[in-house]
């Protein structure tokens, strides 16, 4: 792969979480008025409909049912379980946590894509500089987020919902090494990264539907005023179709570890959005974070060539 060709790549990874950086925010503006359960099945839902209509626009549907029926044990447990109950138990665990402390918890999936990455997709190079850079990374992270406060972290009004946050990090996480093995399984078919993408938004659905039904969320379901549907369809289309299609195209040639070393920026996007949409005050926690982050992805990424030499 070039060297064009290559950053393409990690800036399209890096595009996808910038457009997940609006999720924490918009969480906690709807936790008091759409449900955990609701919200995840709006996002999927949409964000689903949303990548049809590219595929239907392109004119470009071959390939979809072979997805699922060469890879069908795969794609139930990235889509139904590593995207859709992880999210039911990340969104709980916001609502229960503080948005920057989620934030950071969540933040810990790098960490392990790559351990699943080593048995899933035998990712085995560098691991020695990726560990010493995911120690950088998180810590840079820890920085920014809590400005050497650790105790909400353990604070006990707070600890169910952390523990929940850092359970969905760890599920959600086997999702896009699982959304890799089956696009190399099929990488023959046109816009895979797209279809793919597309049909495990749909899929994720599914354990929302059924767990809805016993839910007291169905009676206020659907009875949202113009705000929160627009809240709705900005972290279903942008958050979650839009990014998780750039998720899966910029990884599509990289190794996941590497490409989701990205991630690291995510709590630095959150607080600038919160500097430029609510006027909240930068730090220099800030640039010590960013200080740390940049060194964190440039030793994730070393080539394992270029470290012997």
């Amino acid at each position: 792969m070039s060297f064009v060709e290559k950053f393409q790549r990690y800036f399209i990874l890096l595009l996808a979480v910038f457009t997940w950086s609006f999720s924490e925010i918009i969480v906690k503006l709807l936790q008091n008025n759409v449900g955990a359960l609701s919200l995840s099945f709006f996002r999927f839902f949409i964000g689903g409909l949303f990548l049809l209509l590219i595929l239907l626009i392109k004119r470009d549907l071959n390939g979809i049912i072979r997805i699922i029926k060469n890879n069908f044990a795969l794609f139930l447990i990235s889509s139904c379980f590593a995207l859709g109950f992880s999210n039911i138990i990340y969104f709980i665990g916001v609502t229960y946590s503080e948005a920057n402390i989620a934030a950071t918890i969540y933040t810990t999936y790098p960490i392990w894509i790559t351990i699943y990455s080593i048995f899933i997709l035998n990712e085995r190079n560098n691991l020695k500089y990726k560990l010493i850079g995911f120690i950088f990374g998180f810590l840079g992270v820890i920085i920014l987020m809590t400005k050497f406060n650790f105790s909400d972290f353990i604070f006990s009004e707070y600890i169910l919902g952390n523990l929940l946050v850092l359970l969905g990090s760890i599920i959600w996480s086997l999702y896009s090494v699982l959304g890799k093995k089956i696009q190399l399984n099929e990488k023959e078919i046109s816009n895979c990264a797209l279809k793919f993408s597309m049909l495990s938004l749909m899929f994720a659905c599914i354990p929302m539907i059924f767990i809805l039904n016993f839910t007291p969320e169905t009676n206020g379901f659907l009875n949202y005023d113009l705000n929160e549907w627009f809240l709705i369809l900005f972290i279903g289309i942008i958050c979650t179709g839009f990014g998780i299609w750039l998720l899966f195209e910029g990884i599509s040639h990289l190794d996941v570890s590497k490409g989701m070393s990205l991630a690291f920026f995510k709590p630095v996007f959150v607080v600038l959005l919160s500097f430029f949409i609510l006027s909240e005050k930068l730090s220099l926690f800030l640039l010590i974070s960013i200080i740390f982050i940049i060194v964190s992805i440039i030793l994730i990424n070393l080539n394992a060539n270029s470290n012997k030499k």
